[in-house]
């Protein structure tokens, strides 16, 4: 029995297209998930940053402080 060597190159052109387009795939759907997380990050430090920021003025506003001294609240 003879093998056609076209066949052959045929049947490992044809795995080589396959596995080419599943690591494409895959690269592709890591690349939209590590953006997707580094949006999330991003959008976490934007929170912590005005949290922050909403206690720092209230901490510098001395009527606040002044408030909470009096009402007994204990402010660092």
């Amino acid at each position: 029995m003879k093998i056609d060597i076209k066949w052959i190159i045929g049947i490992l052109g044809t795995i080589l297209m396959g596995l080419s387009t599943w690591v494409l795939v895959s690269v592709v759907e890591l690349k939209q998930d590590s953006s997707m997380i580094k949006g999330e990050l991003f959008q976490i430090n934007q929170q912590f940053g005005r949290v922050y920021n909403h206690m720092n003025e209230m901490m510098n506003n001395k009527w606040v402080v002044f408030i909470n001294y009096m009402l007994g609240f204990v402010v660092y």
